[in-house]
């Protein structure tokens, strides 16, 4: 179950976003200083976590809209 849980793509994505809102937010607002933070490698990890997902995202799209055509 718990293996289930973190294997979610759902989850992946969630966390990505949130991830990215609020990484994205501090660097914004450090934007002025020139130093580089933790939150610049938040912000990558977050870019990451949401491109992997992509794909998980798009077979299960593609495999709706079979499942829809099958049914007409």
């Amino acid at each position: 179950m718990l293996k289930k849980i973190t294997q979610s793509p759902y989850l992946h994505l969630i966390s990505g976003i949130v991830l990215f809102f609020t990484a994205g937010y501090e660097t914004i607002t450090t934007f002025k200083e020139a130093s580089i933070g933790s939150h610049h490698g938040v912000l990558f990890f977050s870019v990451v976590q949401i491109v992997k997902v992509i794909p998980e995202l798009m077979h299960g799209f593609t495999e709706f809209k079979e499942a829809k055509e099958l049914t007409k």
